[in-house]
């Protein structure tokens, strides 16, 4: 896309492009499908040209395989839209049969659709995409409203003449999208639908935080922006945003507080606050409304986030008569895909023994509960333990659909913290719910390669951990006629839970289905049953149980269960087991004195861990002398106090630590979304010539509306020419460009396991020829406590591919490093010219990789 910047709206020194006067729909579309895609991939696998030329246009003489439609050939077809909106039934496919055979994998579908239109200049202009994968305008890929939210609206830049647009689609039988380009409401907007503030609770004075989305619609850098927040009871509170690039957006975090206690007129439940974003003579303003609420009534909170400093928050139902100077039980509830966490509580009749809480996956859909979604868990679990009373020994996991795989992965991940668990409606794994069999990267990437993939994956799936619950009680819910997630996915839990002997309830109601209830009582019963929430409420969890058994494949997302902890593994990325068993017993010290003193055995079996650490204190072992027996190894020692006791291995046996430490040195545990698990920046590359800079900022800010779609999260796009040694020393760099374009890259790019080089990619003594892309995980040469993440191209056109993987969705799978060209667009991994995983001294090594022949 050619950027022509004219002169027309003037404030002070910047001149903005003009936005386009009145909504512009496209009457007529071509739409080409529809193909069959594996689940989580969305690899339509046809046409590199759609999503790489800028001058696309389609050929109706062109005839394209598809495995869907009977007779197996498709052609571009004609369809037109009812002011934006366009619903394609696709004839000649039989569905039903599809579905019969192949399940809802089989009938899950691509598509693209095609319109243009001409425009008389350059303008700016808002594009609304809803249920739309991604779009493409004048050959630049951007984000679409996927879910339909409608707060997701994305500045873009037309060119003058012929303008073409290109959607891509995906879903279930039926595609149904809306598309239009609409004006700019002026050089900064506020979007008030999506922002993220708490309930005020009636009586009491608050201070709370707010997360307020805020678009540059300009092709200027915009800097000095003031926002203020006023209202009702509301001190004015005034914040100044340094900068936000061209066609961004950024959430920003903004704390408020009330003068006084919060009171509303009667028969009133909100408070009108006023938000105010300004900059030089340009300001706008946009009004939104804060719920107030009692306090024995459900409402929400917010908090900070560690991962991102975003603002967060979490629905919370206090217990009946609540007594703030009593401790209570705790049910954290995960939601199911499309809920919101304040509609989650309200299923829920209140307790007089426990809090229930609803943290958020994030957004309504999220994360499915896995990486950011779970560390969201943990960080809503830590804000009600520090702000409530709360009894550790009652704190229970429940949810639905999701949720209920949520409490799956969470439970058998960090099985310590719970007291129960009970899923109900729970899947068990990406593979297994929705089967990924039709996937391109199923089909066509080698074994040696696809492993790294499941490899990172495999710790997403409950079923591989569920050993991890010997000391778990469990309880399993299940609507018998479920179709959404049949039965047979809570029977497969029963089964191996059977095979391991453990005890659990399960309770499979007959004839109900997904979302159901048996009375017209309060509460809904398939997530507020009256026998799960007694099953709960009768657990006490044992934080030191005799006997523990913890399974791991990566340490840094798991690596402790109760008294003890795997702080190393010895082939990393593969399954570490640890069984261990305390057994106390009275031995005679001295038979002249018949003096007895407290002794105790514990028995250690391992299976691929190399260094783990013993969490010894009164609560379940007196001081005296322990015999401790590693792989019938024996080690005497004598108890005194509570402590940490750390034993490495070394040849055929173990031997005290001095200290334990976490694998691959001081900058930690990989793989690539790690770099996302802590405050981070986006820095495009500015070395390069106009358009090489100009791609390195679309993919750096294409990822922060990823991030803010997704994750209602919070990150500043930079160019290198702005990272400071203070960022450099607080803050991830993600990476946009190569040692040509980006100067941070040419400055450390030989200092990292792989790196470009004159346009080819050097892996160790190995070199890589061709368009590439280069993905890569590392410690930062300049600060090796902080990641850095790159995403670089060998060549120009290769730059155009920067982003086809994206780490930011449960279930990718990205490992430390991936190599590949544009044949990722017909075979997913099969594209794939190189992945792995690093050492533990962060260097390239064969036996973690594939490199193609």
């Amino acid at each position: 896309m050619n950027y022509h910047i004219i002169l027309l709206l003037l404030i002070n020194n910047l001149s903005f492009i003009p936005g386009i006067n009145d909504t512009i729909t496209i009457d007529q579309w071509q739409y080409l499908g529809p193909f069959s895609i594996g689940m989580r991939e969305g690899v339509i696998g046809v046409e590199e040209n759609i999503r790489l030329l800028e001058d696309f246009e389609p050929d109706k003489r062109a005839i394209y395989p598809s495995l869907l439609v009977q007779g197996g050939k498709v052609a571009w077809q004609t369809i037109e839209s009812d002011n934006g909106e366009v619903e394609i039934e696709y004839e000649n496919v039989l569905w039903d049969t599809i579905q019969d055979y192949y399940g809802a994998a089989g009938v899950l579908c691509g598509a693209y659709a095609y319109g243009e239109f001409t425009n008389d200049s350059t303008r700016r202009a808002l594009v609304v995409a809803k249920r739309v994968s991604s779009f493409i305008l004048n050959g630049v890929t951007f984000p679409g409203d996927r879910y339909g939210d409608g707060f997701l609206q994305v500045p873009v830049l037309l060119k003058k003449g012929k303008n073409r647009i290109i959607v891509k689609l995906s879903g279930f039988e039926v595609h149904e999208f809306t598309f239009r380009i609409i004006p700019v409401p002026g050089p900064l907007m506020v979007i008030p639908k999506d922002i993220t503030a708490p309930d005020f609770i009636r009586g009491e004075s608050v201070s709370v935080w707010l997360g307020i989305p805020i678009v540059n619609t300009t092709n200027q850098q915009l800097s000095d922006i003031e926002l203020k927040i006023a209202g009702v009871n509301i001190k004015t509170k005034t914040q100044t945003i340094i900068n936000i690039m061209p066609f961004a957006v950024i959430k920003i975090p903004l704390n408020i507080e009330s003068g006084t206690k919060i009171e509303t007129e009667k028969e009133k439940d909100s408070i009108l606050i006023t938000i105010t974003a300004s900059f030089d003579t340009f300001s706008t303003q946009e009004d939104f409304w804060i719920k107030v609420k009692n306090r024995d009534e459900s409402y929400v909170k917010t908090f900070i986030s560690s991962i991102d400093n975003s603002c967060q928050y979490y629905a919370i139902l206090p217990p009946e008569n609540y007594n703030e100077d009593s401790s209570y039980a705790l049910i954290m509830t995960c939601h199911g895909a499309g809920v919101k966490a304040r509609g989650q509580v309200k299923a829920y009749t209140q307790k007089d023994w426990a809090f229930i809480v609803a943290p958020t996956n994030r957004r309504r859909f999220g994360f499915d509960w896995q990486d950011w979604g779970r560390l969201d868990f943990l960080e809503v679990l830590e804000e009600i333990k520090k702000n409530f009373k709360i009894d550790t020994n009652r704190i229970y996991l429940t949810g639905h659909s999701m949720g209920g795989h949520g409490v799956w992965h969470i439970g058998m991940t960090h099985p310590d913290i719970f007291a129960a668990i009970a899923p109900s409606a729970g899947w068990t794994s990406f593979q297994l719910y929705v089967p990924w069999f039709l996937q391109k990267s199923e089909l066509f990437a080698h074994p040696d390669l696809i492993k790294y993939r499941d490899m990172v994956l495999r710790q997403d799936n409950p079923l591989l951990f569920l050993e991890n619950a010997l000391n778990l009680p469990i309880y399993l819910l299940q609507g018998g006629a479920d179709d959404n997630v049949p039965p047979i996915q809570a029977r497969m839990f029963c089964k191996y839970l059977t095979n391991l002997g453990y005890d659990y309830k399960y309770n499979e109601v007959e004839g109900k289905g997904h979302w159901w209830n048996i009375d017209s009582t309060p509460g809904t019963d398939c997530v507020d049953s009256k026998e799960l929430m007694d099953f709960l409420k009768s657990k006490v969890r044992n934080p030191y149980p005799e006997k523990v058994i913890f399974k791991t494949s990566n340490i840094d997302h798991s690596n402790k269960a109760y008294w003890v902890r795997i702080d190393e593994l010895n082939n990393i990325y593969y399954d570490g087991l640890i069984e261990i068993e305390h057994v106390a017993q009275k031995i005679l010290e001295n038979d002249r004195l018949s003096k007895q003193t407290d002794t105790c055995e514990i028995v250690v079996n391992e299976t691929n861990v190399n260094t783990f650490t013993l969490i010894l204190n009164d609560n379940f072992i007196s001081p005296g002398i322990v015999n401790l027996i590693i792989n019938r190894q024996h080690i005497t020692f004598e108890y005194r106090e509570p402590c940490e006791l750390s034993f490495k291995r070394d040849g055929d046996g173990f031997f005290w630590a001095t200290g334990a430490h976490s694998e691959k040195s001081a900058g930690g545990y990989g793989p690539i979304k790690k770099a996302y698990f802590e405050p981070f920046v986006l820095v495009y590359g500015t070395l390069g010539d106009s358009k090489s800079t100009e791609n390195n900022l679309h993919h750096a800010r294409s990822q922060s509306y990823a991030w803010w779609y997704r994750a209602n999260g919070f990150v500043e796009v930079l160019p290198d020419t702005e990272i400071t040694k203070k960022i450099i020393e607080n803050y991830n760099l993600i990476l946009f460009g190569n040692p040509v374009t980006n100067s941070i890259l040419k400055w450390i790019s030989y200092r990292l396991p792989l790196h470009i080089e004159k346009g080819r990619v050097i892996v160790d003594r190995d070199t890589i020829r061709g368009d590439l892309c280069l993905v890569e995980i590392c410690p930062n040469p300049l600060n090796p406590e902080k990641f850095i993440l790159l995403y670089s191209a060998t060549t120009k056109p290769a730059e155009k591919l920067i982003g086809l993987f994206s780490t930011l969705y449960a279930g990718a799978g990205l490992p430390d490093f991936l190599v590949y060209d544009k044949s990722v667009l017909k075979y997913g991994w099969g594209g794939v010219k190189a992945a792995g995983f690093f050492d533990k001294d962060w260097k390239f090594d064969k036996e973690l990789s594939y490199i193609e022949d």
